[in-house]
């Protein structure tokens, strides 16, 4: 596994890179509040199915530096000069959670660029008003917030350790193995405090300002059947979005789970294209 950073119009992005260093390119985007780390002990996994999988922090979470002010649509031009800073061409995305508009915006604004996208479990356009309906409370708080400084200032006050309730086969997996990887994650994001994952959480509540129907290329989106963390309807929705997308609903999956899916589910779309 490799652990480092590119310095990318100024700004440092840290990333993994992961898999079969000579395999079918990935970028993958992890969800909040969550770190580049997400997927590294899926390394054996990824090298075995023929793949290279590369996680960037997003501004502001684990080693990336913040961006002030930056956009959902952004993140495209970001992904471009990432991709030609690491000497790849074409590449697939995967991206989970809260990752899951930024899987789609890279599809929709480089579709040159990506070959094939599987949204795992990831959010909608909040500017669909069912949206918010049993999402996250702490999240919709951030989001509705006049701008992300707002944001910032809110989840300094009022982010703490909280519990989780989490879906039942998610809850069987961290028991099993991967509580001390996750966590390890997921502490990663706050290296540089809160100020990721607010800006992440009000920039998730903007209304997409690109046209997803520009996708051109095969697109997934999965769901648990057992996800109670991002409701069912946001991935209906991103699917009915997006021209030619297929729904797939994993059965007995919950939120989490379904990344251990993401070696078949990729080596699917590389075989399509």
């Amino acid at each position: 596994m490799l652990d480092t950073k590119v310095v990318l119009d100024g700004r440092e992005v840290a990333y993994t890179d992961i898999g079969d260093p000579d395999g079918t390119p990935v970028l993958f985007f992890h969800g909040a509040p969550m770190s580049r780390r997400n997927l590294v002990d899926q390394d054996g996994d990824f090298a075995a199915a023929g793949l290279r999988v590369i996680s960037p922090d997003r501004p502001g979470y684990g080693g990336s530096s913040p961006a002030p002010g930056r956009t959902l649509t952004g993140w495209a031009g970001d992904m471009a000069g990432f991709a030609d800073v690491l000497g790849l061409g074409r590449f697939l995305v995967a991206a989970h959670s809260s990752g899951g508009p930024y899987g789609v915006v890279t599809a929709a604004l480089l579709p040159e660029r990506v070959r094939g996208t599987a949204v795992l479990g990831g959010v909608t356009d909040f500017s669909w008003e069912p949206a918010w309906e049993d999402y996250v409370e702490d999240e919709k708080t951030m989001m509705r917030l006049p701008d992300e400084q707002a944001a910032l200032e809110w989840g300094e006050r009022n982010l703490e350790d909280r519990p989780s309730e989490w879906p039942e086969p998610d809850r069987e997996l961290f028991a099993e193995r991967h509580v001390p990887h996750l966590a390890a994650a997921a502490k990663d994001a706050f290296a540089q405090g809160v100020g990721g994952y607010t800006q992440d959480s009000w920039v998730q509540g903007r209304p997409w300002a690109f046209d997803p129907a520009a996708v051109g290329s095969p697109f997934l989106v999965v769901h648990g059947s057992e996800d109670t963390v991002v409701p069912m309807a946001h991935s209906r929705h991103t699917a009915d979005l997006v021209p030619g997308a297929e729904l797939r609903v994993l059965s007995g999956h919950g939120h989490v789970t379904v990344l251990w899916e993401l070696p078949g589910l990729l080596s699917e779309l590389r075989d399509r294209t």
